[in-house]
């Protein structure tokens, strides 16, 4: 879809177009009038701003900068180019935003240049009149620099004060989240991913694990003001509603033991810590022996106190902000200076270590549940490190959340429905404190790629799909992620008429080329078949990571499996368990996502265009290959 940035030299699309076309002649001038979205308005705008790209020669020339318009929306930043020759033509097409577009709940950091030196930008600092350039952070390491010395006097502070309005608002209902009331007509393929909004989505998950004979859905009677917990979830079958509400009572957020994965006789439990006002912990005790009367073998389930032995959402944080400013260089020559210490920093910052230590628990974890060993995550609320570690141990032991849909689904039960703070953990309000901000939904990410990397066979989704999921979490478009809790996202939808719409309907984004790049080409729905067999008859089954090959995955018919999620969801899961390499040695660098803005890494002259363009030729390549091999009869 034509955005912005790109509506001058591009042809209307079949699709919903929602940015004005530009002229036959093929010019942006200062009566250019954008398309904007339903609710969304133009705060200022710039003209004659110079972007600064990378620095490549060009007949001989060195170029480093664009001109265009500059404009600020309450939604999005955009820069509209004049040089259509500059144009990156491939990128993600996203139907919302363009290749120079940002949502301004994407901005984390703003400085203001003047006289080469920089200062940070923030509501509380007056921002001066002289301001040459302007360089943006964003939460997803891309990063924006833009001159005024073409413009009008005092365009940077105007653009400046404006940016500080409305990218870092104060309250929740200030996102455009609530000024976006399109109408959404759900996609029927949306409605295969389980939401957990209701008794039957538990009840079948109970069923799927073979988890009923211990386990029961709790459903409130009305919705609790403040409560993080949705209105439907798993607790000990044996308590009535009023025992274990009275035991409740004692933890943090009222959340206690609260089932949310089963492995034959073994549940997986989420448990907050007790009250701080509690120093007797008879309460505990007493909850992990009703916890021990739901194994049928009342097996003593195993306590892995998290707080203890993972990083704090705070250590988290340090971690990515370090991450981060050695990933946004602010030019090329920042760039080459720190290059030959790029690892030495990388190591400081902590950040692999903490994917490392994630693995590492969560295999220990999975280990525990395979032998037959209830295991209850603890941490100080439940909600942070506990959605991390529980993920992944379902990633490790349940081969249906390794396809698209069921890691969909298992997003949604574990840090969407369970009530992952994700507005406060990524500052969507700037009112909220510092020690609060914290990208763990980065972190298990990171986790999930480092498994995808060790067992690329074993997983339908491909890196795009994980490095699109993280730049979805800053689009206020869609409500998935930008709540704290069910009862905000229910609060939001009765009081404000927010138009709840799922992250999960990609296509209300993207076209279908992109979304084929969501699939992992070598993928096989059975590619640890064999291992399966061996496992079962060890009564163990690892599977180690192994060097990725081409198989033929095919259904029944011969045609190729594209979604293996369809069938897998409402069945008995496939023992085929992954073990993966957890040893700091063994965990990389996602340059994918960290290192994708950095434009001296980009192909000279060619930019991410030449990269997009062989993806799709290997694809294409490994797509006839397979079906080659489909057919009967086909030479080895």
């Amino acid at each position: 879809m034509p955005t912005m940035s790109e509506g001058r030299n591009r042809t209307q699309e079949s699709f919903t177009s929602y940015v004005n076309q530009i002229g036959d002649d093929n010019c942006v001038n200062s009566d250019y009038k954008p398309k904007l979205l339903t609710g969304e308005i133009e705060a200022a705008r710039a003209n004659n701003v110079c972007m600064y790209t990378s620095s490549y020669v060009k007949d001989g020339k060195v170029v480093g900068e664009r001109m265009g318009i500059l404009l600020i929306t309450n939604f999005r930043l955009s820069f509209v180019s004049l040089d259509t020759e500059d144009e990156q033509l491939s990128f993600q097409s996203n139907r919302f935003l363009g290749s120079s577009d940002v949502s301004l709940s994407n901005i984390d950091k703003i400085y203001q240049i003047i006289d080469k030196k920089k200062r940070v930008i923030s509501p509380q600092i007056k921002n001066s009149s002289k301001i040459d350039k302007i360089r943006i952070i964003c939460k997803n390491f891309k990063t924006f620099t833009f001159g005024f010395h073409l413009s009008d006097i005092g365009k940077g502070k105007y653009i400046a004060d404006a940016l500080v309005k409305f990218a870092f608002p104060a309250r929740h209902n200030l996102l455009f989240l609530y000024q976006f009331k399109e109408k959404y007509y759900s996609d029927a393929k949306n409605s295969g991913v389980r939401m957990y909004n209701k008794k039957l989505d538990w009840v079948q998950e109970l069923e799927r694990c073979n988890a009923t004979g211990g386990w029961r859905v709790f459903s409130k009677d009305c919705r609790v003001s403040n409560s993080s917990l949705p209105m439907h979830f798993v607790v000990p079958k044996h308590l009535s509603d009023v025992d274990y509400n009275n035991i409740s009572k004692s933890f943090r957020n009222n959340r206690s033991a609260i089932w949310v994965w089963g492995h034959q006789d073994a549940a997986l439990i989420r448990l907050a810590e007790l009250n701080p006002d509690i120093t007797n912990t008879t309460v505990e005790n007493i909850l992990l022996e009703h916890v021990r009367r739901c194994d049928p073998q009342k097996k003593q389930p195993r306590l892995l106190e998290l707080y203890k032995i993972l990083p704090s959402i705070q250590d988290v944080n340090l971690s990515y902000l370090k991450l981060r400013d050695l990933c946004t260089p602010d030019n090329d020559q920042e760039y080459m200076a720190q290059e030959t210490r790029f690892y030495t920093l990388l190591e400081k910052s902590y950040w692999l270590l903490y994917v490392s230590l994630c693995l590492k628990h969560s295999d220990q974890a999975a280990k525990l549940l395979r032998n037959g060993q209830t295991v209850v995550l603890q941490e100080i609320n439940g909600r942070d490190m506990c959605c991390v570690v529980s993920s992944l141990v379902q990633l490790l032991l349940d081969s249906s959340y390794r396809t698209i849909r069921g890691f969909q689904n298992l997003i949604q039960k574990e840090w969407i429905t369970l009530g992952h703070p994700f507005s406060d953990r990524l500052g969507h309000v700037a009112s909220v404190k510092s020690t609060e901000r914290s990208p763990l939904f980065l972190l298990f990410l990171d986790c999930v790629w480092q498994l995808l990397q060790q067992f690329p066979e074993a997983f339908e989704f491909s890196d795009v799909f994980l490095v699109t999921l993280w730049d979805s979490l800053f689009l206020p478009i869609f409500d998935t992620f930008q709540f704290n809790s069910e009862t905000e996202r229910n609060q939001a939808l009765h009081a404000d008429h927010v138009v709840l719409r799922p992250v999960w309907d990609w296509g209300e984004q993207f076209e279908d080329k992109d979304l084929a790049l969501f699939v992992n080409p070598l993928y096989r729905a059975n590619a640890l078949n064999v291992a399966t067999t061996t496992a079962r008859s060890n009564s163990a089954g690892p599977v180690r990571p192994v060097a990725s090959t081409l198989y033929r995955t095919s259904n029944p018919n011969g045609h190729p499996a594209t979604n293996g999620a369809d069938s897998e969801q409402f069945v008995k899961r496939d023992e085929q368990f992954l073990e993966p390499q957890c040893c700091l040695r063994d965990i990389q660098l996602w340059q994918q996502c960290y290192l994708r803005w950095i434009p001296h890494l980009e192909i000279k002259q060619g930019g991410m265009a030449q990269c997009l363009l062989l993806n799709r030729l290997l694809l294409n390549n490994i797509g006839r290959l397979r079906r080659t091999l489909g057919q009967p009869g086909a030479p080895d």
